[in-house]
């Protein structure tokens, strides 16, 4: 089951206290679907329980008769998709007058109680909504029939701190919220509360992981930057062994460079201890730039000067 698809089974399961939110949640349905009254299908989904519950409110509340069809040939990922329809043109005209619809304003009988807007927008979620699954993306999206209306339940939404942004796809206007606390707010809201639980947990493992991988990149940097500098130092050490030997070095350094001749894989704080003296990292890092200057002088003093 799909991130989507729980919450939505979630919300079905949400039994509404009052009926104001009962008809808030139909007319969700209603005044969102691109067909009606005109068509005989209000709306499609690939959830049964969604389709059986909306068609069961039209019956329940305004005695209409309302039937869901499968559609076993508009497939997707081997899911049939499932269509509430009224075949009765009278009583989808019925039905428009008892809504108000059309209407280019959401009619505000309907979404006047703060309990009923959060149903009006459970309705417009389990409906035209999708929640991607938050371990690839933070992203929720309602499909409006116009601009209008999406105009309008997103000036709802900021009413009530729900901050949805608008966009177009394929000519389709959306309402989305693209931050993790964003959605987490919206699905508290419309009372998907183990929904925003299992959200909130995935972000933290999530952020944990980004974490973990933060401080593995970082400590793979400062080692390749250790092993580049041991490299160099060792290649100066060599050079001045070859062409001086190490005695021609300092008496405090002639330890250290071989120590690092021997050790080129430690860090400069194992050296530091590593010595008969023992002395502070940057100490040792102090003297190895010491032997890294004589062996320059040695390169330079090598090469034929020209007149």
């Amino acid at each position: 089951m799909t991130f989507n698809q729980e919450v939505k089974k979630e919300l079905c399961r949400l039994e509404s206290k009052r009926a104001c939110c009962e008809w808030a949640l139909l007319y969700a349905m209603l005044v969102f679907s691109r067909g009606f009254p005109e068509e005989e299908v209000i709306f499609t989904t690939e959830s049964k329980t969604v389709a059986d519950k909306f068609a069961q409110l039209l019956a329940g509340l305004t005695a209409t008769v309302a039937s869901v069809r499968t559609d076993f040939r508009r497939l997707k990922e081997e899911a049939p998709r499932y269509s509430v329809c009224v075949e009765e043109p009278s009583q989808r005209e019925l039905l428009a007058e008892r809504f108000s619809l059309p209407s280019p304003a959401l009619v505000p009988a309907y979404v006047e109680k703060d309990c009923c807007v959060a149903a009006f927008f459970r309705g417009l979620v389990l409906l035209y909504g999708s929640v991607t699954n938050p371990e690839r993306e933070y992203h929720l999206e309602i499909g409006a029939p116009n601009d209008q209306l999406a105009d309008q339940v997103l000036l709802l939404g900021q009413a009530y701190g729900l901050r949805f942004k608008c966009t177009h796809r394929k000519g389709i206007a959306l309402l989305y919220l693209k931050e993790s606390e964003q959605i987490e707010d919206f699905l508290t809201f419309v009372g998907a509360t183990k929904a925003t639980l299992k959200l909130m947990d995935i972000k933290i493992v999530k952020e944990m992981r980004n974490k973990v991988n933060r401080a593995t990149n970082c400590e793979t940097a400062n080692l390749g930057k250790t092993v580049e500098a041991s490299q160099t130092q060792v290649a100066d050490i060599r050079y001045i062994q070859e062409h001086r030997g190490l005695d021609y070095l300092d008496e405090d350094l002639r330890e250290l460079a071989a120590l690092r001749l021997e050790n080129p894989e430690c860090s400069l704080r194992e050296l530091a201890g590593m010595l008969s003296a023992p002395i502070s990292r940057s100490g040792v890092n102090h003297r190895l730039k010491r032997i890294s200057e004589t062996a320059q002088k040695l390169r330079e003093a090598s090469q034929p000067h020209s007149d």
